[in-house]
């Protein structure tokens, strides 16, 4: 159920979004259009169709990002600019910065941030020159809707500069002091280290009779900075009114929390908000692998997992399953053993259950604690006959073998003699994880047995086994990496995987096929290429951008208010479409589903409180739809129920869709928001690991 900070931080989030007209917005209109408003149709189509093909169309975006006197042409260019993310268009959204148009002011400062979360990292002198920039720009903006599009671009493009003004104005009330502790929280996840004086400064901002909204950015950039001395202040506001910060500020105690710190989280284990209970019980889990004596305060809270159990019998899968999915996801250390398997046998009474929903979803946790059980023998063991006969043995052996792959084999050769024949099983998803785990044995069983899927017709096996077979050191293998290397500058999913082999196995011999990978028209092929030639030839290789090339059949245009409904084993969700925001991905989605491409794929990735992941059709997330689409970042933020293309680099997307359990700021402005779920967000939260979707309608 949504508590009342939803909808709060819903609406702090949307006054940092742009309030002036959209691009795309003002592009739309019903019945015969003047010829003025045609003209400027075909201007926005025009820059659309350059922000598709990754072109600056020879310097003409650029100009027009700048001089067109229609500012919303102006606003569009600079939207796309961001979305390109080339170094070489930072002089001009520098210069949009001081636009007469707020409009263009804050779209500029949008299209900074989007340049500095860009998948291939800036050099750090433009770095610094953004963030200078974004500094004077904020304190002569007089526009508060710009002003917050500043602070929130400050914690995209992280410099000291940036996270001094940030923390100069925790000060001031109101959204900007909001906004600016949120984005010292995303600056910390991307990578910046919140000093003294932001923590100082902080801290008094969870205080209970501090507006909501402040709250909620203090509690996640206390989270997110990791740091001891945020201690007493996760302490407090672990036991906040509102869910979603006490979520935050138990997440947070699991890394810099002590023994002590379990009586709290303890309580919290029994909270209604299941998502609160998974952030504990993760903590918990982290604090015990810290235990160092037979006394483990954090095991003995983690034994009230039980009440969890209770719910889930009763079938309540997001109350009382998800927080056991986050105790088998986290893993406990030896001593955790007992409890386990004391949680394994009180499950059995959910597998003896009349209503086979409960059956299937105790099965499916029996053999996730199971597989958690393993990684502590080091042995495949549970695996092999949990779940009472309800869960198929590929899912069985595959959960079983990527749990080892989380803990070194004190014995490599025998591990490896155990495991091989794995990765001659009949099913995809079992062998992958087989070749992954070997990939972490070294010994010369693992050399052969990998070596052997190099070969093999499955491009995702082969990169796979590249992969195992750089970790192991297999420098016989180089040949037939090259081989694969010269296939896979078509092959986006697989040749990040490719390169990155190369270069650790200082395959020089290689770096003629991968200079012909720099012509590639997909960023992530060229930046991969890039990044390896950089490591093989000891000095930088910068990737040029290359134009994509325009679609040769357009896919149809979207009915008016498009929606997806997707019918799952635990009910119906509904889906609306962002399909003026993304409308490239939204009609990908919106076709996929017309032809019946989701029917009977699964939920192959659930992380409590975080996504529910779907839309793969090899299952093991390595699958797509046979084609990607370019990224479409827009000013969405990432509220609870939001849905966004899942990826493997830029414009990498699919046919992988991921839903938000609760707000993820970090991934705003990262991952293509394409709609947002309006009714059945309790089916969401009930989905676990396996589940799957039955069909998914279109509405109209």
């Amino acid at each position: 159920m949504r508590t009342r900070l939803v909808a709060l931080a819903a609406l702090f989030v949307c006054t940092a979004c742009p309030r002036w007209t959209t691009p795309d917005q003002g592009a739309k209109g019903a019945g015969q259009r003047p010829p003025q408003q045609t003209q400027q149709s075909s201007e926005l189509s025009a820059v659309a169709e350059l922000e598709d093909r990754r072109s600056f169309g020879a310097g003409r975006l650029l100009e027009e990002a700048l001089t067109h006197r229609d500012p919303l042409l102006r606003r569009r260019a600079m939207l796309a600019l961001g979305r390109i993310q080339d170094p070489a268009a930072a002089d001009t959204l520098l210069k949009g910065l001081g636009d007469p148009d707020p409009g263009v002011r804050g779209e500029a400062a949008f299209a900074i941030g989007l340049l500095g979360l860009a998948w291939e990292p800036l050099a750090d002198e433009v770095k610094v020159k953004l963030g200078d920039a974004l500094v004077t720009a904020e304190a002569a903006e007089v526009d508060p809707t710009v002003k917050l599009a500043l602070l929130e671009a400050m914690g995209r493009v992280v410099t000291p500069a940036t996270q001094d003004r940030l923390v100069e104005r925790l000060s001031q009330a109101g959204d900007v002091q909001a906004r600016a502790a949120l984005s010292l929280g995303v600056a910390a996840k991307n990578g910046g280290k919140l000093e003294a004086k932001a923590l100082t400064a902080l801290l008094p901002l969870i205080r209970k009779d501090v507006a909501t909204a402040t709250r909620y950015g203090a509690a996640y950039a206390l989270m997110q900075s990791k740091a001891p001395t945020s201690r007493p202040a996760l302490m407090i506001c672990a036991t906040d009114d509102a869910s979603e910060i006490r979520a935050l500020c138990a997440k947070g105690l699991g890394e810099v929390g002590t023994d002590t710190d379990a009586v709290t989280l303890k309580g919290l284990i029994d909270d209604p908000d299941y998502r609160v209970a998974v952030e504990a019980t993760r903590s918990l889990g982290r604090l015990a692998g810290k235990c160092r004596s037979a006394a483990c305060p954090a095991l003995g809270a983690l034994a009230d997992l039980s009440f969890r159990i209770e719910r889930l019998v009763r079938g309540d899968t997001a109350g009382g399953g998800q927080p056991l999915l986050a105790l088998a996801q986290q893993g406990l250390p030896a001593q955790g053993k007992a409890l386990l398997t004391s949680l394994r046998q009180q499950l059995r009474a959910g597998t003896t259950a009349p209503d086979q929903r409960v059956k299937k979803d105790a099965a499916n946790l029996d053999c996730r604690l199971a597989a958690a059980l393993d990684r502590i023998n080091g042995s495949i063991q549970e695996v092999m006959t949990c779940g009472d006969g309800l869960i198929d043995e590929p899912r069985r052996l595959a959960l079983g073998l990527r749990e080892l792959a989380q803990v070194p084999a004190k014995d490599p050769t025998r591990r490896a003699n155990e495991v091989a024949s794995f990765v001659f099983h009949a099913d995809p998803k079992v062998k992958l994880a087989a070749i992954e785990l070997l990939g972490e044995t070294p010994s010369p069983a693992s050399m052969d047995k990998v070596r052997s899927q190099l070969v093999s017709s499955d491009h995702v096996l082969a990169a796979a086994a590249a992969a195992a077979s750089a970790k192991l050191g297999d420098k016989t293998a180089i040949p037939q990496i090259r081989a694969l290397a010269q296939k896979a500058v078509t092959q986006v999913d697989v040749a990040p995987v490719i390169a990155d082999a190369l270069a650790t196995l200082d395959a020089k011999e290689a770096i003629v096929d991968l200079e012909l990978w720099l012509g590639s028209s997909n960023a992530t092929i060229r930046n991969a290429a890039a990044e390896a030639l950089t490591k093989l030839k000891g000095q930088p290789v910068v990737a040029s951008r290359v134009e994509r090339p325009i679609d040769a059949v357009k896919p149809p245009p979207l009915p008016k208010d498009p929606a997806l409904v997707f019918t799952t084993e635990k009910g119906e969700f509904e889906v609306k479409l962002f399909a003026q925001d993304a409308p490239y991905t939204a009609t990908s989605m919106y076709t996929l589903a017309k032809k019946g491409f989701f029917r009977g794929l699964t939920f192959h990735r659930v992380v409590p409180d975080f996504v529910v992941q779907g839309g793969d059709p090899r299952g093991d997330g390595e699958g797509g739809p046979g084609y990607t689409i370019r990224c479409e970042v827009n000013h969405r933020p990432y509220r609870r129920g939001v849905v966004g293309m899942a990826l493997s680099g830029k414009d990498t997307g699919g046919s992988q869709f991921f839903v938000t359990a609760a707000p993820q700021p970090h991934l705003d402005g990262r991952y293509t928001a394409f709609g947002e779920v309006v009714s059945g967000q309790e089916v969401v939260d009930s989905l676990l690991e396996g589940d799957k979707i039955v069909e998914v309608r279109t509405k109209p």
